[in-house]
């Protein structure tokens, strides 16, 4: 399965990376990054094993970073590929990131 993002998720995440580089250092940043890609991964090849988090018209699942405080977002969007819409901490308003889906 295939993973997409969202144009956003692009500065999420470096927004993200540049945090850890500047405050961590390069190695917890680039740590940060290949956790990341490790769950997206996870996510494509199994993605009814993540917990709904919202479920309307689209189901919306979350996946939680094990190492770091942060979240990502996604759906599925057909048989071979789901979109990730978001990256987030775990602390921010609930709200951030819903207009895009």
């Amino acid at each position: 399965m295939t993973v997409q993002l969202n144009s956003a998720v692009h500065d999420d995440l470096r927004e993200a990376i540049e945090y850890y580089n500047r405050t961590a250092g390069s190695e917890i940043a680039i740590d940060f990054h290949d956790e990341f890609l490790r769950l997206a991964g996870l996510a494509a090849d199994a993605p009814r094993t993540f917990r709904i988090y919202r479920e309307d018209s689209t189901e919306i699942r979350r996946v939680n970073l094990q190492r770091f405080p942060y979240h990502f977002l996604f759906r599925q969007i057909d048989k071979n590929s789901i979109r990730i819409l978001i990256v987030r901490h775990d602390h921010r308003h609930p709200s951030y990131g819903l207009d895009r889906w």
